[in-house]
């Protein structure tokens, strides 16, 4: 695997955590290591309870006009947005994973769930704040974020390196000829949407997100559902503390009965402006494990946990490694070592990889659009 890790030696970023780019083969990555931010186990994340309120970071005060309580308790100022007709709040996050790092938050405690009403708000969100991004992490276990349980998302003012990542093969979506469509060239599985017109962007984005929710490939290991018996989970093929989602197919019936699907797909949605046109990237995440993948068959590979376990949410995918602060204390011995690891990590997150398995998979995808 080449590329070189570039750097000087010391260097911080805009928030003094370590920083330095690494050339990999699909272009510069930014690697950090966050002092701040506590390492989770994915396990942890996964077996969370989502609708305990009272311990969630993100939960407004309801006896309270003044925004989420959690921040008031720091003082952090906290801005009022309405996103699809709802309202939200943004600020600040004390993380600092990124210059201007936003927090964006709904006032009603629920999970995270990405679908059409997630395209709207975030297209909401960049109408009222073009001058920043504003992504989505992933709903579902091992491939989402930490904090599964309060519908939120994360914006701010930096330019990612998958915002400059090239397309590699156009397409294109009937009855949409306004929207430009592509396969991004990037380690992860990523399509991308361009239009002035923001009704077709978001039908677009629709017409994706519908077809990736089903989809199966088996020749790249991606199964769109997994069944689970009514006396539990499937070790060997189901993620650990998965819930259903409200719109997945339940053929089975309802809970107790001899079998249920959950579901394996899922994206994150990152959305930014160039000019007068609004760029959407949709990444394809999958969740399946397997007996010889019990962390997840898209995920981490386990010999790379002594660098990175955690999920690999939405800034990472868009290529800026957020890596425990542990590794610093072994600075600059690691740093070649850190960078190809991210860049294997990216790699091993890609639903569809760079094989011949993987562009029939893309080819089979592409046609369900």
């Amino acid at each position: 695997m080449s590329g070189a890790a570039r750097g000087t030696e010391g260097a911080v970023d805009e928030c003094g955590n370590p920083f330095w780019t690494y050339d990999s083969p699909t272009g510069p990555l930014e690697i950090t290591i966050n002092r701040a931010k506590p390492e989770k186990d994915p396990r942890d994340i996964a077996a969370a309870d989502r609708s305990d309120v009272a311990s969630c970071d993100l939960c407004w005060e309801a006896s309270r006009e003044d925004g989420p309580a959690h921040l008031r308790r720091s003082g952090a100022p906290v801005t009022e947005v309405a996103l699809g007709g709802e309202p939200w709040a943004w600020w600040f996050s004390p993380y600092g994973y990124l210059p201007e790092h936003l927090i964006v938050a709904s006032r009603v405690h629920r999970p995270m769930a990405v679908g059409h009403g997630t395209v709207a708000r975030l297209l909401d969100f960049s109408d009222a704040y073009p001058q920043w991004f504003i992504g989505s992490n992933a709903d579902l276990p091992i491939v989402g974020g930490s904090l599964l349980g309060h519908d939120h998302f994360q914006g701010g003012g930096h330019r990612f390196p998958l915002m400059d990542a090239p397309i590699a093969r156009a397409f294109s979506i009937e009855g949409l000829e306004g929207v430009e469509a592509g396969i991004v060239r990037w380690p992860a599985s990523v399509v991308r949407l361009r239009s002035r017109d923001r009704s077709a962007l978001a039908e677009a984005a629709c017409r994706v997100l519908d077809a990736w929710c089903p989809f199966t490939f088996e020749e790249c290991g991606i199964r769109a559902f997994s069944v689970l018996p009514a006396e539990g989970l499937d070790c060997g093929d189901a993620a650990t503390g998965e819930v259903r989602r409200e719109n997945a197919a339940d053929p089975a019936g309802a809970e107790g009965t001899p079998g249920r699907f959950v579901q394996h797909n899922t994206a994150n949605p990152i959305l930014w402006r160039e000019g007068d046109d609004y760029v959407l990237d949709l990444v394809l995440r999958n969740n399946r494990t397997t007996a010889e993948r019990p962390f997840g068959l898209f995920h981490v590979p386990e010999r790379l946990f002594h660098i990175k376990k955690e999920n690999i949410g939405l800034i990472e995918i868009m290529g800026r490694a957020i890596l425990p602060a542990r590794l610093a204390a072994e600075l600059p011995a690691i740093k070649d070592e850190c960078s190809r690891a991210f860049y294997e990590i990216l790699m091993a997150t890609g639903v569809f990889k760079d094989d011949a398995a993987g562009r029939r998979g893309w080819e089979t995808f592409l046609a369900t659009i």
